[in-house]
This record gives structure tokens, C-alpha cells and sequence, in this order.
């Protein structure tokens, strides 16, 4: 007989901010560390992201030049899951100087606010954990957020059952994958719920932008309901009650579980002679 899944918890930005059980220290000695040595020290930070919060903070390797710190995460992020590489292994966050506004590209190309949102608008692509490594941080700006998936599903369940039931709905994202051909086609079958109830508890998979644009192209529009439930849900998930604010540093490094905590980046001033980079980095269950 089958054991349910336990529901995953829910946590409110004080939680977080109230406890250090997801922030991990290392040393430039990890970067020397290998095969079973590895994994034991990873140990801890796969048991926080799957049993805890679903979020894992590793600090101390800023004394590290970029080629070992890629390959150190690189390593970390192996032991927790397996490397999805439709974008590559490692995909550099930075800004092209372009916009998604004007050009079929991720927000992650560019500077500006990302909203709080869940990796990936691709129905076959939804990677479990999504890692992120700061190799330089933007001078003004470029704050990171995370929000509790859980603990948002809970909230509008209370407050706002009707517009969660409309949430549960399928909606149409647009398709910004490399090689895709024909777009329109690509968006009429790329059509899945944003919240979906797993063995573990709520799913979210959502970043409006990409909904809002996947009904456009199609010639579908969103009824005035979905409206609403959207910005019911884009209120809770940036509500200070539930998002919490920090900073990376060089050095830093962050694993989430995708599934059961939203993330965003505020908008950001680069540097011209030195621009912010990121290196992100998706996972599945293994």
C-alpha cells in the first residue's frame, strides 16, 4: 500500500526571514570535493528542498574565480537532480540590451522586473528545482524575491475561492523556445492550469506576461473573471505578508523547488564595464 505524500509547507516571509535551516555556509575547499564527498555534503541542502521551505541559500565561495564557482554549482546542482538543458546546462541571466516587449525572447535577457512567476511557459518543460549562482551583481537593483506557493494557494482559498477555482482553469502561454517554427500552432497546444493540486500539495505554474500574450496571438482574449483572478493572485504572491526580499552576492548560490516556491528579480542598472551574470540552472527529479 501506498504511503500519500506529505503536503509541502507553506511558510510567510517572516518564516523565512525568522530562521537560517535554508541558508548553507561552504568554503573554497567544496570546489575540491567530489563523488560520494560531495553528496553527503549536499545532503542537507536536497533534504531542505524537498522536506523544508523548497529553498536552499549556500554562501561563502565569493573567493572563487568564475570557472571553478560554474562548475562547483554545476556539481551541487547534479547531485540534487538531472540537468535539464533545453536552454543548456548553465544559461546566462544577463541583459542583452533588447526587449521582451518588442522580441520573442525570456525576460531573463533583459533588465527589467520579472514578476513574481515559476520557470518555464513550455507545457513538456517543467523543471523541478531551479538553481541560480551570482558571478556579478548589478550595482542598483536586481534584488532577488521568493514567494510560498502554498502558502499563496491557502490564502486565496480563504479569501478568494471563486478566483482560485477560475486559476485551476487551462490558459494558453506563447512559446519563446529556440527553434520553434511556427508559433501560432506551438501556442494553441502549449495550454495548461496555473494552479494544479499534486500529491505533495498546490502547483503553480505562472508568469502572466507570457498568458497574456499566448491569448493575444492566438486571437483568444482573456474574459474579465481571469482578469481578476490574476491580479488577485500576482497580489498575494508580491504581498510583503508572503514575499521575501534579499540579495546575492558573488559567490552566492540558490536552489528552489519550482513547483512550490515563485520567484522575481527586480528591475535593474547595469554597469556597462562589468554587467550583472547570472547563471541558472534547471533540474529534475532524478
Amino acid at each position: 500500500m501506498n504511503t500519500p505524500a506529505q503536503r509541502f509547507k507553506g511558510w510567510s516571509a517572516s518564516d523565512l526571514a525568522a530562521t537560517d535551516c535554508w541558508i548553507f555556509k561552504a568554503s573554497a575547499e567544496l570546489a575540491h570535493t567530489s563523488g560520494s564527498a560531495l553528496q553527503g555534503w549536499c545532503q542537507p541542502v536536497i533534504d531542505e528542498l524537498r522536506h523544508g521551505m523548497g529553498v536552499a541559500f549556500i554562501r561563502g565561495l565569493g573567493c572563487l574565480d568564475e570557472s571553478p564557482l560554474r562548475r562547483l554549482y554545476l556539481s551541487i546542482g547534479s547531485c540534487i537532480g538531472t540537468v535539464e538543458d533545453t536552454y543548456g546546462a548553465l544559461y546566462d541571466v544577463t541583459d542583452t540590451g533588447e526587449s521582451h516587449l518588442e522580441k520573442a525572447i525570456p525576460i531573463s535577457q533583459t533588465k527589467a522586473d520579472t514578476s513574481v512567476h515559476t520557470d518555464s511557459s513550455r507545457l513538456e518543460t517543467h523543471p523541478r528545482w531551479v538553481g541560480l549562482v551570482c558571478i556579478r551583481q548589478a550595482p542598483v537593483g536586481g534584488g532577488s524575491r521568493l514567494t510560498s506557493v502554498v502558502a499563496v494557494h491557502d490564502h486565496l482559498n480563504k479569501v478568494h475561492p471563486e478566483l482560485l477555482s477560475r486559476l485551476k482553469r487551462s490558459f494558453h502561454r506563447d512559446v519563446v523556445t529556440p527553434g520553434v517554427t511556427d508559433r501560432e500552432a506551438a501556442i494553441e497546444k502549449n495550454v495548461f492550469p496555473i494552479f494544479t493540486e499534486a500529491n505533495d500539495g498546490p502547483t503553480l505554474r505562472y508568469m502572466r506576461y507570457w498568458i497574456e500574450k499566448g491569448h493575444e496571438r492566438i486571437g483568444k482574449p482573456l474574459e474579465s473573471m481571469d482578469t481578476d483572478a490574476f491580479n488577485a493572485l500576482d497580489e498575494a504572491l508580491s504581498n510583503p505578508k508572503f514575499r521575501h526580499d534579499f540579495a546575492m552576492i558573488p559567490g552566492d548560490i540558490l536552489f528552489i523547488d519550482n513547483h512550490k516556491v515563485a520567484h522575481d528579480r527586480e528591475a535593474y542598472e547595469d554597469d556597462p564595464t562589468a554587467p550583472r551574470l547570472m547563471a541558472r540552472l534547471w533540474l529534475n527529479a532524478h
